[in-house]
């Protein structure tokens, strides 16, 4: 058990049987693709665990000020966790201005606490998606589907059933 996760004890029966297919749902492809697209919209690299190299929050609102400048004015950079938390709950913050809908958007804990990490992936792919249609051309964005906007939010939505 990670450290981090000192209120859930091992989860049993149906938990660990949805936990699982969060997991199994969860892309190694969209990763990389996201990846690319973060690393190269802020010139800060992940590092080679992506769940550990955002949890801090420094790059996802490094990201957002990106996106949309000043949409984050105070980045912590401390290594608590409760600023590492804040960080995150600015960037979801960040992200509902940006014209998110509040269903496509994770929890701090599903980052912080490895969660469900399915949920990040699919709220970074929305963000992806939200910031192509606002005319961001500077890199390249998770696209390995033409359709990837409704592609997105039907799977994401599907995942939401199971959280």
């Amino acid at each position: 058990m990670n450290s981090t996760q000192f209120n859930k004890g091992p989860l049993y029966g149906l938990s660990a049987e949805v936990k699982n297919q969060l997991l199994s749902k969860y892309d190694p492809q969209k990763e990389a693709e996201l990846r690319s697209w973060i690393e190269g919209l802020t010139s800060l690299s992940i590092g080679p665990d992506f769940q550990k190299g955002l949890k801090d929050g420094i790059i996802l609102c490094t990201l957002m000020n990106k996106l949309q400048p000043g949409s984050v004015p105070k980045i912590n950079r401390s290594m608590q966790n409760w600023r590492q938390l804040e960080n995150l709950s600015h960037f979801i913050k960040a992200m509902v201005r940006y014209g998110m809908n509040p269903v496509d958007l994770f929890e701090a804990n599903d980052l912080f606490e490895s969660g469900n990490m399915t949920r990040v992936q699919m709220s970074l792919l929305v963000l992806a998606g939200k910031a192509k249609t606002k005319g961001l051309q500077t890199c390249s964005l998770p696209t390995s589907s033409p359709h990837l906007p409704v592609w997105v939010f039907l799977c994401f939505h599907l995942f939401c059933l199971f959280v």
